[in-house]
């Protein structure tokens, strides 16, 4: 036993003195990366692969300057930082050296200095030590950009396509961030169905006396699933009905297609008059973006943008709305996370469930959350509709 124990020794003194002296760092660095990046796509079956590998909002650009920021994406911890240049890194939460969260540092210059050690490490992962200026090593880095007033980041290894923001003539309003105590199937599944609307919701929505004239109507693609709701909306306030430019007889169009690649709908909300081909002064457009923190939590994301046909300058008056509206869109996505709070169970799978009509959309998002931004093989479910 005793031979054996020197033996162990001898080996670990001379990992000791690898680890401290060589000066191939490269294959340090890629034996580290290889065995612990959480990260990338696989082809396991964790369907948290996938998921890291679309472009996704996590903070308002305004919140990264001079400190660093700690952010979840599926269960993965992220630290975003800002350089003295204005370059964005994005880094694995944990230092490599000692476990340290890298967030609980600080910037300086081009680099991340951990507040454990004073290890610091660049926006392409690449470490040092003050201690031993010889040793150094990596951190598994994200891809991060800013776009739009916010910070996206995915996998390094992937290679998606940025989300399209089709607003040419439309006037941005806000952007604001919602938490959802929910996994993401069953957030997605509040926001993509109309029906709950007259009983949770205050200006976008259907009278509830009148919900069986509303007509939905399902268009998909591969990728895609577009649902088209008509129908007599629910009563306002006075000053709402003018500002909009709503008149007796008008009826609510919401219309709304979800992609998956990340997780968002494009919401387009408008009033018109059927008979004679009357449209409201203002409409919305509103892309919201669903983020799974972990897999009791979805962020929900919301960019707004309207378009007004009032005669009046500024924008056609809506320079001088955009708090109220930033105000009202803030209030009905609360509406809508605050719901899901309430639910009597989490369980995403929809199997036994009595559906109706508005429901088909369920399967349809859940078919297309599988396989397009989890990554996995998908079978289509059938559904028993009421």
């Amino acid at each position: 036993m005793a031979s054996l124990i020197h033996f162990l020794c001898q080996i670990l003194g001379q990992v000791d003195s690898f680890l401290l002296h060589n000066t191939d760092w490269n294959v340090i660095c890629r034996h580290f990366s290889d065995n612990h990046a959480v990260h990338g796509n696989s082809s396991s079956g964790d369907s948290t692969m996938g998921m890291f590998d679309h472009w996704q909002p996590m903070v308002p650009a305004k919140e990264l300057r001079h400190q660093p920021v700690a952010v979840k994406l599926a269960g993965a911890d992220v630290v975003l930082f800002r350089t003295a240049s204005g370059q964005i890194g994005a880094l694995d939460e944990m230092c490599p050296h000692r476990r340290m969260k890298l967030s609980e540092g600080h910037v300086v210059g081009e680099k991340l200095r951990c507040a454990y050690h004073g290890w610091t490490f660049d926006c392409d992962g690449q470490g040092e030590s003050p201690g031993t200026p010889k040793l150094s090593a990596c951190a598994s880095t994200w891809d991060a950009r800013e776009e739009h007033g916010y910070i996206w980041v995915k996998s390094k290894q992937s290679d998606p396509v940025f989300p399209k923001f089709d607003v040419d003539g439309w006037s941005f309003m806000c952007t604001t961030n919602h938490l959802a105590t929910a996994p993401l199937e069953l957030t997605v599944d509040n926001f993509c169905e109309i029906e709950h609307t007259p009983m949770i919701h205050d200006v976008f929505g259907y009278d509830l006396d009148r919900m069986k004239e509303v007509t939905v109507n399902f268009e998909t693609t591969d990728d895609t699933v577009k649902v088209i709701n008509h129908g007599p909306p629910k009563p306002m306030n006075r000053f709402v009905r003018m500002l909009v430019g709503i008149r007796k007889g008008f009826i609510f169009n919401d219309t709304w297609t979800t992609h998956f690649s990340p997780v968002y709908s494009v919401y387009d909300h408008a009033w018109h008059h059927p008979e004679i081909e009357w449209d409201a002064k203002v409409k919305w457009r509103v892309y919201i973006f669903f983020t799974p923190v972990h897999e009791m939590a979805t962020r929900v994301t919301a960019f707004t943008f309207a378009k007004s046909r009032w005669r009046i300058p500024f924008e056609h008056g809506l320079m001088f709305t955009r708090r109220f509206m930033r105000r009202k869109v803030t209030h009905e996505i609360e509406l809508d996370v605050g719901i899901l709070s309430n639910l009597a169970s989490y369980e995403t799978g929809i199997e036994g469930m009595k559906l109706s009509r508005f429901d088909k959309v369920l399967a349809m998002n859940r078919e297309r959350i599988k396989r397009i931004y989890r990554g996995l093989d998908t079978q289509k479910t059938k559904l028993k509709m009421a």
